[in-house]
This record gives structure tokens, C-alpha cells and sequence, in this order.
């Protein structure tokens, strides 16, 4: 019995979460207007910046864009970041269990206007609904289905207004 304790407890510490709950997970997006680039490919950096990138600038952190695209009155530096994942997943006491799929690649992509960058879209794995409890960083919560984690900013409105007619 004690040794039971110990495992659970033990495998409790290591995911650091603890639940019943069965979820979906899939592909985000994130529009940012205000982003600090690492010098290495696909890294940020918490540095504060007052000046939007050049093409150049980007450029000479990341290399050269995995493509190129056009969105209306935009420039679009597309890098590629890893394997995006769809599926489902159940959390059963400490253990997850996920169910997921390979889908395509997460994308990081800067929208130019003029050679200076006016936005990012950075795309990103995410939980979209869940039912269910769990408990981990320090706080408990039930979910009943609901859509989790939406953005604040509608990717596809900010775009429309970064590389629209009018800026």
C-alpha cells in the first residue's frame, strides 16, 4: 500500500498536474504587433523593441524565409516551425494519454509593408476544448466543452488590417 502511495505521489510530482478530463487539440494562431526576434531561427526574445523590423533585420536573425508569399499590399517571410499535431487526449489521474496526429508544420510568418514589418502571425499547438477536472500550476478548474485559450485578436482581421488598401 505504501509503495502505491509513493508511486502516485512520485508520478504526480513529474507530469505536476492531476485530473479526469479528455480534451481536443490542434493548431493556433497568435497575431502580434510588437515582437523582439532571438538570433537564432524561430526564437523570441523578452528584450523590449521601439522600432519594427526591416525585411534586412529579420533576415540577418533567422536566415532566409522557408518561402515568400503575397497578401495584398503585404510581403509574407514564412519560416517553418516543426510539426503541428492534431487530435484528442484524456488525462487519467497523473497520466496523459494523447491521441494526435501529424497535420503539416507550424508556421511563424511576417507580414511586410514597405520592407518593415507590421506584423506576425506565429502559429502554435494548443488545447481547444476539454470536459472534465484538473488541477496543475498552482490552480483547480473544471472545463464543460468550451472553447479554451482563444486568442485576444482575430488572426484573419489583423492581417485584413495590416495589409489592407488602407493603413
Amino acid at each position: 500500500m505504501i509503495r502505491a502511495v509513493l508511486i502516485i505521489a512520485s508520478l504526480s510530482i513529474m507530469s505536476g498536474c492531476v485530473g479526469l478530463a479528455v480534451g481536443t487539440y490542434g493548431k493556433k494562431e497568435w497575431a502580434r504587433t510588437e515582437f523582439s526576434l532571438g538570433n537564432e531561427r524561430n526564437q523570441f526574445s523578452f528584450e523590449k523593441r521601439d522600432s519594427p523590423y526591416s525585411e534586412i533585420e529579420i533576415i540577418e536573425r533567422w536566415g532566409n524565409p522557408d518561402s515568400v508569399d503575397q497578401f495584398e499590399y503585404c510581403k509574407v517571410l514564412i519560416y517553418k516551425d516543426g510539426t503541428s499535431w492534431a487530435g484528442a487526449g484524456a488525462f487519467v489521474g497523473v497520466v496523459p494519454v494523447p491521441l494526435a496526429v501529424p497535420t503539416g508544420t507550424y508556421k511563424n510568418r511576417f507580414y511586410l509593408r514597405n520592407n518593415t514589418a507590421v506584423g506576425l502571425i506565429q502559429e502554435y499547438g494548443e488545447i481547444d476544448r476539454a470536459v472534465g477536472y484538473t488541477c496543475g500550476s498552482n490552480e483547480c478548474a473544471a472545463s464543460s466543452g468550451e472553447k479554451v485559450n482563444e486568442p485576444e485578436v482575430d488572426p484573419k482581421v489583423a492581417v485584413t488590417k495590416w495589409c489592407g488598401k488602407s493603413l
